[in-house]
């Protein structure tokens, strides 16, 4: 399992995931709307394409911690 902390522009929150859980599916899941947001995983940015993979395959290893946030795109960002 993975200590996924999931953040926002709002709250912070850690849940517990699975390697191989789609990571789209765990934020969904947890509440967070992906939409007009940019993801930033452990410091660096995902593209929304690669949030259809595992944590796994984002090269996050079992039994360890991470961190996923989500910001929001300010309508006036270009």
């Amino acid at each position: 399992m993975i200590k996924l902390t999931i953040g926002t522009n709002t709250e912070r929150k850690t849940v517990m995931v699975n390697p191989k859980d789609n990571a789209k599916n765990v934020l969904t899941q947890q509440g967070i709307n992906i939409d007009r947001t940019a993801m930033h995983l452990n410091g660096s940015l995902i593209p929304a394409v690669d949030l259809n993979n595992t944590f796994e395959g984002l090269g996050i290893a079992d039994e360890s911690e991470a961190m996923i946030i989500a910001v929001v795109k300010a309508d006036s960002a270009q």
